[in-house]
């Protein structure tokens, strides 16, 4: 009796000290795990937080300019001389300034209410390996604006062609962001661009223009 409770007592230690290895060996594994695709995992998400800001960010720049309705006129005016041909370029710099301020405040609004906002992130694509791309299981990550982004309007001239300068008006977003998932968190800042106005000039680059936001 007494030696049968011996080799019960051994045979718990036994399972008791293999049980402890096997714990290691799996967080061991975990751990060396972690340090394989935590690089891929921030930047899957990091990207992933860059794209769901930019359809945000576009969302917002169309509500302001369907909400205004604005075309080319509103933003510049042409100035003519007697044959025709144009020789200025004035920018209406009082609705510019507007504008910019409806962007600015819508593009936060919207950021902020993103926030509870979720968008899965799946691990098989942040192991980098293409055959895993889109399977295995997924964190669910959140996009969190740090401070508040910055708008710019930035005017241009670029040639279009023989004899045509095209004249567009473009909002510069600038935004740092968060992308916050379970174990994982990387911020990162982007840069977008988006057009609100263009218009075609015949002839040749106009005399006098201005080109604001550089």
């Amino acid at each position: 009796m007494r030696r049968q409770t011996v080799k019960m007592q051994k045979r718990q230690i036994v399972f008791f000290l293999w049980s402890i290895f096997i714990v290691i060996g799996i967080l061991f594994g975990l751990v060396q795990l972690d340090r394989w695709i935590r690089p891929d995992v921030l930047a899957v998400c990091a990207q992933e937080c860059r794209s769901a800001a930019s359809v945000q960010i576009g969302e917002s720049v169309h509500t302001v300019l369907q909400e205004n309705g604005d075309t080319y006129s509103d933003f510049a005016v042409l100035l003519y001389d007697t044959n025709g041909n144009v020789t200025a370029v004035e920018t209406l710099t009082t609705h510019i300034n507007q504008i910019q301020a409806q962007l600015l405040t819508q593009i936060n609004k919207d950021l902020q209410n993103a926030r509870e906002e979720t968008f899965p992130v799946s691990l098989g694509t942040a192991t980098g390996v293409w055959l895993f791309a889109g399977k295995g299981p997924t964190l669910q990550m959140k996009m969190l604006p740090i401070g508040a982004a910055d708008v710019k309007l930035v005017s241009q001239l670029e040639s279009a062609g023989i004899n045509q300068t095209c004249h567009t008006i473009r909002a510069e977003v600038t935004v740092t962001l968060q992308a916050a998932a379970p174990f994982y968190r990387t911020t990162t800042t982007a840069q977008f661009s988006y057009l609100l106005t263009e218009t075609i000039l015949v002839g040749k680059v106009p005399d006098s223009y201005i080109v604001f936001g550089e």
